[in-house]
């Protein structure tokens, strides 16, 4: 059941937005310490040897998947579902995880990084962080947020395409807190479903922003019942284990 409605709502965002993918940029990944690889965008090989780095044209759509594949078979290779930004340039870092294993995460420029601390393009601004005051209508509107849904859940799911347009807009932004703050704010003000959940997950990189967003979405779910499924988008087993004792706990 979770495998269909997900498909449905993958499918339900591919004709809503085909219009968007009739413009379409070009999708560039790199590996700063020189790594090869191939790189797959929806099945299809991009690069006919590996290579460090690899630029392709943007396949379109709302979503596609890039999977990265090592020359040595005994790497584990990376599969990402990405959601488009029409018409712009994307750009992904293929880098090691401290574990020693690689990850793919979305930067907003190219930049090649050596013993020399040499740098090809631009790097990425500075990022501004957001003022963390909070007017006091913005308090006010939370605080009745939270009375109407709060611990309680909440009663009518937001609509297909009212989430399909929240989503585009959570991924257009450029920075992943952005992306975070936006996807919370969407969480208050609108009833989701579990696997409305997951998809907004997948926006985001890094494991702490998947799991943060896990957590603060549980009490503004429809279908809670079914909310062990969210753990299924969380990517460590240590993550996993986070949102189990979370959930328990409620």
């Amino acid at each position: 059941m979770k495998t269909k409605i997900h498909f449905s709502l993958i499918l339900f965002l591919s004709i809503i937005c085909l219009s968007a993918s009739a413009q379409v940029g070009k999708i560039i990944v790199f590996a700063p310490q020189g790594e090869k690889f191939s790189l797959f965008l929806g099945g299809s090989m991009q690069n006919s040897e590996p290579a460090a780095r690899v630029e392709s044209d943007n396949p379109g759509g709302p979503t596609y998947k890039i999977r990265i594949v090592f020359p040595d078979a005994s790497v584990k290779e990376i599969s990402k579902l990405v959601f488009n930004k029409p018409s712009s340039t994307m750009y992904y870092k293929v880098s090691k995880t401290p574990k020693g294993t690689f990850m793919l995460e979305s930067t907003t420029s190219e930049w090649m990084e050596d013993s020399g601390n040499s740098q090809k393009g631009t790097p990425p601004p500075t990022e501004v962080q957001p003022d963390k005051k909070e007017s006091r209508s913005d308090q006010a509107a939370a605080t009745e947020t939270k009375k109407t849904t709060g611990t309680k859940g909440c009663n009518n799911p937001i609509s297909d395409a009212d989430f399909t347009a929240q989503l585009i807009d959570i991924s257009a932004r450029p920075f992943e807190p952005m992306q975070l703050s936006a996807a919370k704010k969407m969480a208050e003000t609108h009833c989701l479903l579990v696997s409305q959940v997951t998809l907004v997950i997948n926006v985001f990189d890094s494991e702490s922003s998947r799991l943060s967003f896990a957590k603060y979405a549980y009490d503004y779910t429809y279908d809670r019942q079914n909310y062990m499924d969210v753990k299924d988008a969380l990517h460590s087993q240590s993550s996993k284990n986070d949102l189990d004792k979370f959930i328990k706990g409620k």
